[in-house]
């Protein structure tokens, strides 16, 4: 055995001896085992084999089967052209107003999962106000081609994110090399700058396509009657009340899903998004073709105005007495919305108790995964696996464990639930930032005496409260908007914002819901500017301490 491997196995034998960090190995697992696995096997083994064996025969589940497919491969394709628009635009110096089109294009992440569905039926709907009051149509938004354009709205921002990335490390010069060896711009835009974020749209379309199969707001809104596996099940549970169907679609559903997940998570680990090492390159990109430059503006000024309109949609939903017919300013709405403002306080509650143990167990997990300990890369695993769920799998998988439990109708069994589907988050980002600390410090903590669990409170949590802030507001933000989890959990007495919104807009009674969802916007936006204050202060009280 080497020396370098002697070192090791004794580094493995030192911290799996320590029994703090065993025991808290041990329970982490055990915990993650229990919300993570245990609801999962709880769905796939719910049905029988001989339920599975029939699914073929059901001519509306095979259908459901084809139309997902068939939305996750145009919805991928569109959302994905349209944010490698947006991630050309902001990455390239030159085009004008590149910093506008970042900002809104992020606006819809931070949307309720069904608002952007909402916001069209009140824009290009049959009472639509650029459909039918301004271009005098009778429009019907509703069926596959209303959540086509919806979902490329809402889900092109993701594909955006990933490939700016992988442009932004594209180094200028290559550019720069390609025309003084004679290619014009427009070979160079083939050959060099959407060759090197092959990478990035590959994974981008990945990602999209696991958001879009998993889509359940936007498509019980907008979708009709035009039937996807991700509502069907709802439609099972809520309407015939046969939660052994709903077992057997959400299972369909996460054949798919886990196969992209897995897909992108190799690709990733596969893939480098940089092109050169060594030193940052000072050299400015070249200029964009004219012609392509006010083709990218042209089109990215279209989406901006169509993202601007699910916003101004629901915001002039709230003031507007009758829309369609009577267009006159009313408060009324937000007097009916304002006898439902407790569910936003229920909301909170939930968004905030998820929050934290998104935080706390992804910090903790992530500290564990780091340590030289036997079967850490299951750990890892459990810990990544939500991601790959979608939500209406965790949401059915959830009620057959734990409805009949003390933990069934109350706030909890949403905060858990919530907080284990977003937990792949949390745990990343804590991972990602434990990667960045600098292991000497660590080291000279343990050569002082220190325990395991002496050196993850006294030194990687504070290193580590950026992080745990940031998971916990992220979890909160997609809590309390939160509609595929919350649906199959709902009790009467816990009854959240998302829920009575979801109602509202299928009663058509649409004013007082665009007043409540203008009350979670609110609320979300707030969040994210109180994120930013305490993370600006954990920075700079970092900063002062260093």
């Amino acid at each position: 055995m080497s020396p370098l491997a002697v070192l090791r196995w004794g580094e493995v034998r030192r911290q799996a001896a320590d029994p703090g960090l065993a025991l808290t190995f041990l329970g982490a697992a055990g915990v993650l085992v229990l919300f993570v696995l245990y609801p999962a096997f709880r769905v796939l083994l719910y049905p029988s084999l001989h339920d599975y064996l029939a699914i073929p025969q059901s001519l509306r589940w095979m259908q459901a089967a084809h139309n997902s497919l068939v939305m996750m491969v145009i919805s991928t394709l569109s959302a994905t052209f349209v944010g490698l628009l947006f991630a050309f635009a902001t990455t390239r110096p030159d085009i004008p107003g590149r910093r506008f089109f970042r900002n809104i294009a992020m606006l819809p992440l931070f949307a309720p999962p069904f608002m952007v569905a909402f916001a069209y039926i009140l824009m290009f709907g049959r009472l639509g106000l650029i459909t039918h009051t301004l271009l005098g149509m009778t429009a019907n938004i509703f069926g596959w081609h209303g959540l086509w354009m919806v979902q490329t709205v809402a889900f092109f921002p993701l594909a955006m994110l990933i490939i700016t990335g992988v442009l932004e490390a594209a180094n200028p010069s290559l550019e720069h090399a390609a025309r003084n060896l004679g290619a014009d711009e427009w070979s160079v835009l083939r050959t060099i700058t959407l060759a090197l974020a092959r990478p990035g749209i590959a994974g981008a379309m990945l990602v999209v396509a696991i958001s879009v199969l998993a889509d359940f707001g936007n498509a019980v809104v907008i979708a009709g009657g035009f039937p996807l596996l991700a509502t069907e099940a709802w439609f099972r549970m809520e309407g015939m009340g046969d939660l052994k169907g709903a077992a057997l679609v959400v299972a369909m559903l996460l054949v798919p899903t886990v196969a992209l997940f897995l897909l992108e998570r190799y690709w990733v680990s596969r893939r480098a998004y940089t092109t050169i090492t060594g030193r940052g390159s000072r050299i400015e990109r070249p200029p964009t073709p004219p012609l392509l430059k006010g083709l990218v503006v042209a089109l990215c000024a279209l989406v901006s105005v169509l993202i601007l309109l699910v916003y101004f949609g629901v915001v002039a939903g709230a003031f507007t007495a009758v829309w369609g017919r009577d267009w006159s300013l009313t408060l009324s709405h937000w007097r009916l919305a304002q006898d439902r403002i407790w569910t936003l306080w229920t909301s909170v509650k939930i968004g905030a108790i998820a929050g934290v143990m998104t935080g706390v167990v992804g910090v903790v997990v992530a500290f564990l995964t780091s340590r030289s300990l036997p079967l850490r890369n299951f750990l890892d695993f459990l810990a990544v696996l939500p991601g790959a769920l979608p939500g209406v799998f965790v949401g059915v998988g959830f009620v057959l464990a734990f409805n009949a439990t003390p933990l069934g109708g109350t706030l909890w069994i949403l905060a858990t639930a919530l907080a284990f589907w977003h937990l792949p988050m949390g745990y990343q980002a804590a991972a990602a930032r434990l990667k960045q600390i600098e292991r000497s410090i660590e080291e000279a903590a343990v050569n002082l005496g220190a325990s395991g669990l002496r050196v993850l409170w006294d030194v990687y949590v504070p290193l580590l409260f950026r992080a745990l802030v940031e998971a916990f507001a992220v979890s909160f933000i997609r809590a309390v908007t939160n509609v595929s989890i919350v649906i199959f959990l709902i009790s009467p007495g816990q009854v959240v914002a998302t829920f009575v919104i979801l109602n509202m807009i299928q009663n058509n009674i649409w004013g007082a819901a665009g007043a409540l969802t203008t009350m979670l916007l609110l609320l979300t936006f707030a969040s994210i500017g109180l994120t930013w204050l305490l993370v600006g202060r954990v920075v700079r009280t970092t900063a002062v301490a260093g």
